[in-house]
């Protein structure tokens, strides 16, 4: 196998990972604070700032996991995804059609791949290297 493009999140996953960090330090130090103050848990303002912050903690570390796992290798025929929770080979002579756009105001672009059963969204920085190996193997733009 040829591998033309690899590409990942990691660079992206540096804020959720500020987040994650951040929010588990305060989530601390109100534990500490109401250890030192001799408050109760029981009290609705300690309890909704605990989970305000339980809140943050969880998505810094999804977002932070899903980023670190994201990685993408994509070669002549076929192109392998790895995410958080699926990895998936996809083989460029099912693809039947696809459609690229800007990723919101972000660097990526997203592919959506067709093939005959399901589509595939494909996340990347690399427009034009990918267009051209899609062009290659004679799949078209919609």
């Amino acid at each position: 196998m040829d591998i033309k493009i690899t590409d990942g999140m990691k660079k992206e996953g540096k804020i959720y990972k500020y987040i994650t960090i951040f929010a588990i330090l305060l989530f601390l130090l109100t534990f500490l604070d109401v250890y030192v103050n001799n408050k109760s848990f029981n009290d609705k303002t300690v309890m909704s700032i605990l989970i305000i912050y339980g809140m943050f903690i969880i998505v810094g570390l999804y977002g932070w996991l899903y980023t670190a796992k994201y990685k993408i290798d994509i070669s002549n025929t076929n192109v392998k995804l790895k995410t958080l929770f699926k990895k998936e080979d996809i083989s460029l002579y099912d693809v039947k059609q696809y459609t690229c756009k800007r990723y919101k105001k972000s660097k990526f672009w997203q592919f959506t791949l067709y093939t005959n059963n399901k589509k595939i969204l494909i996340n990347t920085r690399y427009k034009e290297e990918f267009e051209e190996i899609l062009k290659q193997n004679k799949i078209k733009n919609i």
